[in-house]
Parts: C-alpha cells; structure tokens; sequence
C-alpha cells in the first residue's frame, strides 16, 4: 500500500513538474527600463507567451544570471546620455537628467548582446547610447546643436522620418517614409564606425540606424521614435515589435 502511494506521489510529482515547464515562457525579454505598461501590451500584442525582466530593478551581482538567459533585449528610451562617455564632458550642462548607473547598464547589455548575436532593439535614448558603446557622438541639445525648425520632443507632436530602400528598416515597414511621434532631446551626431544612418527627418537628423552588411550577424537595429508608443498597426510600430520576437523565438529555439 504505501509502495502505490509513494508511486502515485512520484508520477503526481512529475505531472506537477513538466506542467510547470509547458507553462514557462519560452521567450526571455530584457528591458533595460520599463517605464509604463506600454511595452508590455506592445511586445504582448505580438507574442503573449513572453518572459519581461525590467533589468533596471535587478541587483548588481545578478546582472549576469539574466544576461545569459536573454533570449532578446530593448534598450528603452530615458534621461540624457553623459557626454563624458564620448569624450565631451565640458558639453555636461547642456544635458537634462543623466543617470549613470543606467549609463553603465546598458552599455554593458548592449555589448552582451552584440557579442553573443541576442536580438537587440534601441528605441530613442537606447539608439543614442547604442551608437556612443561602438564609438560614435550625440547632439548633447537637439534645438542648441542642431539647427532645425523641426519639434523633435513636444506632447503629441510629430515629424516625418523618410527610410532608406534596401536596408532591414525598409524590409520590416514596407514604406519609404511616414509620421512618427517626437519625444527625443538628443539624437546622433557622428555615427559608430561599424553602423550607418537608415533613416532621417526631413531636416536631416539620424532617425534610425543598424549595422552595415559586412558588420551584420544578427538582428540589431535602433530607432529614434517610440514604437512602442504608437499604434500597433502603424507600420513603423507593429512590424517593428513582430521582427524583434520572432528573432527573439529563433535564438531561444537555437539554445
């Protein structure tokens, strides 16, 4: 009797198990800050089965455990990047709110991502410390630096962004160009070495940038507006997120 009871303990324990691990996600997403729950109805719309870890709330000494589960990681958008990481410390006072803990983070999650071939999306901020860990520049103050009539950061104000043809942007929209939201108050001034401009507002200004082809091993791209602020069937937004996962499920398959 109690061999049958140890028996059915033991297959009630195993059942028990391998429902735990039908029902874990089988996508790990790293956001380097969340700040609403935009981006998790954003992804979501795309994929409900995901696993999002805001890594901003993760200790120091376990930075590294999450790392190596990412299956794909955001750079989200944020304060101003400390210009002292490019090399212009003087330019400190055209900066708003710089927080160099997060600095630090992501450019540490950027580095990660790129060496081990993680699917990396850079949205706003997270483009512009994109481009300063591969060596590139940012206009510290977008109206002061950069001579433009152009609202690049303003509520609900908007600016037209025209795409390069033959470049991953281009094969993920489907368009040539169109609006996109304007909530930046830095952008990119001289591009990282191994990347290149794929899109630009009307006035010039970098709107979106990936790795060149013969730099390129894996999906990374970085984009100046907030997709994940915009609606979901904008061809700027949705297809966006879509690529980003499905990249994000093939390397989490490819474990």
């Amino acid at each position: 009797m109690r061999a049958i009871k140890f028996s059915f303990i033991l297959i009630f324990s195993l059942v028990i198990l391998i429902a735990g691990r039908c029902n874990k996600p089988d996508t790990v997403i790293l956001v380097s800050k969340i700040y609403s729950d935009n981006f998790y109805e954003w992804l979501r719309h795309s994929e409900d089965d995901l696993e999002l870890t805001d890594m901003y709330t993760v200790s120091q000494d376990s930075i590294e455990y999450f790392l190596n589960h990412a299956d794909g990681i955001i750079i989200s958008g944020g304060p101003d990047v400390n210009p002292a990481l490019y090399g212009m410390e003087s330019e400190i006072l055209k900066c708003e709110e710089i927080d160099n803990r997060r600095d630090t983070l992501e450019i540490r999650m950027i580095r990660y991502a790129m060496e081990k071939g993680i699917p990396l999306l850079c949205i706003c901020r997270g483009m512009q410390i994109l481009n300063v860990a591969n060596g590139g520049t940012l206009f510290r103050d977008i109206p002061i630096d950069f001579d433009t009539i152009i609202m690049h950061r303003g509520g609900t104000s908007k600016h037209w962004v025209n795409i390069e043809d033959g470049t991953l942007l281009s094969s993920i929209s489907s368009i040539a160009g169109d609006t996109v939201n304007s909530y930046h108050h830095q952008a990119v001034m001289d591009m990282a070495p191994s990347f290149r401009a794929v899109a630009f507002a009307e006035d010039g200004l970098i709107e979106a940038m990936e790795l060149k082809e013969s730099f390129s091993r894996s999906f990374i791209l970085g984009v100046q507006w907030h997709p994940e602020g915009m609606d979901y069937a904008h061809p700027l937004s949705g297809p966006i997120a879509d690529t980003f996962i499905d990249k994000s499920k093939k390397k989490a398959r490819s474990k």
